[in-house]
């Protein structure tokens, strides 16, 4: 008898266990973003020598984010280049993010993706990021797109680490939102590729240090 009542009070135990796990895991299906805007709004309108103005987005884009807390920035540099900024941004990261080369092959164009490391420094320290870089082309165009998320202190492409993070956040009380980064730049016949790409790893390297410096938010 001592031994049944031992093992149910084990089972006991786990199971408020196991309880406090998921529920600690579960997404909150309302955002907070009033907190989301504010935090993306820290990104300044003038990174280095590009400045930037906000672009409008169509509400359905809202609607299908399931968020409102989405910067959408075209920066431009004194020679006439620009680059998109996009961020969308989870108080509470309940949805799945959508990854941007699905959202380009819906509009019909074409991708590759790769991935790729690229080196930044920060506080006169370089240090390396993993971000996904996505060739998109249609009958007209084509655009070059770095993009990777952000949760806490992860930063990378990989969207299995950023949901762990995400995971092991709320088991431990710590912040639980989490973005995706992008940017893009058209790319051009007269310029070479290896020339885009510099100028987005220079712009990454001005915006990054605004992402870590506001690592509980964004």
């Amino acid at each position: 008898m001592a031994s049944l009542k031992l093992r149910y009070l084990i089972a006991l135990v786990l199971l408020s266990a196991a309880a406090c796990v998921v529920k600690s895991l579960q997404y909150d299906s309302k955002q907070d973003d009033v907190a989301g805007l504010a935090a993306i709004r820290t990104i300044p309108m003038r990174l280095g020598r590009w400045q930037g103005h906000d672009v409008p987005l169509a509400e359905e884009v809202y609607d299908i984010l399931e968020t409102r807390a989405i910067l959408n920035r075209k920066y431009v540099s004194p020679e006439g280049n620009y680059i998109f900024l996009s961020i969308v941004h989870y108080s509470d990261t309940k949805v799945d993010f959508h990854a941007p080369e699905a959202c380009l092959g819906g509009r019909g164009e074409r991708t590759t993706k790769i991935v790729k490391k690229i080196y930044l420094t920060l506080n006169g320290k370089t240090f390396p990021l993993i971000i996904a870089e996505v060739k998109a082309k249609n009958f007209d165009s084509q655009s070059l797109s770095y993009y990777f998320y952000k949760a806490g202190n992860f930063m990378g492409q990989s969207y299995i680490k950023m949901r762990l993070n995400i995971a092991y956040n709320r088991l431990t009380e710590q912040n639980k939102s989490g973005s995706l980064i992008r940017i893009s730049m058209p790319m051009q016949l007269i310029v070479s590729k290896e020339k885009q790409e510099t100028q987005l790893v220079q712009f990454l390297q001005e915006l990054v240090p605004f992402l870590v410096s506001h690592d509980k938010d964004i």
